[in-house]
């Protein structure tokens, strides 16, 4: 995990397929952190290449608005890695696994895979907003259960629920201006 600027993580042998290896190591899928492995007996090690990003468990936010850009980044990224031949069921999706570079506003993820492949990812990132808003003592936390009601909703697509973020933030940001 995260330490002294470096974030590395010991992970069973068989736990990344090969074709993901080689995606993960090459750099190629900017929305992730590129990755370097090392086998140490039965367990590898992924070094993380974090340059300029810190997980989000390093910041603290305290806005609703914050909440609901980082939780729109993370649904495009998850909505694009399929390009790159990674399932985003399988990404962890944690304040320890999303990068944050406060220079330019970018998000990344860490390709951390979920130890079930059969976990839900509408709930893993319901729980997922309901972390990052637990500190929001803006008066508009409504919309944070907006938005988690989005990503619960199983009609919606990931594109579809990034569409109704963008309403949210535009509802939210007129709510905020008056």
């Amino acid at each position: 995990m995260w330490r002294n600027n470096e974030y590395k993580l010991s992970l069973r042998e068989d736990s990344i397929h090969e074709y993901e290896k080689i995606m993960l190591t090459s750099g190629d899928c900017g929305y992730l952190l590129p990755m370097v492995f090392m086998g140490v007996n039965d367990q590898e090690i992924a070094f993380y290449q974090c340059g300029g990003f810190c997980p989000l468990s390093e910041f603290r936010l305290e806005k609703t608005e914050d909440v609901i850009y980082v939780l729109e980044k993370v649904l495009l990224i998850l909505s694009r890695v399929p390009d790159y031949l990674i399932t985003p069921s399988r990404l962890t999706v944690t304040e320890d696994t999303v990068f944050y570079n406060e220079t330019s506003g970018e998000i990344k993820l860490a390709y951390v895979p979920l130890p079930d492949e059969d976990v839900n990812m509408r709930k893993h990132l319901v729980a997922f907003v309901t972390l990052l808003g637990r500190e929001i003592s803006d008066g508009l936390e409504a919309y944070l259960e907006e938005a988690a009601a989005l990503v619960g909703n199983a009609s919606f697509e990931i594109r579809d629920i990034v569409n109704q973020l963008g309403l949210l933030r535009r509802k939210l940001y007129s709510a905020t201006v008056q």
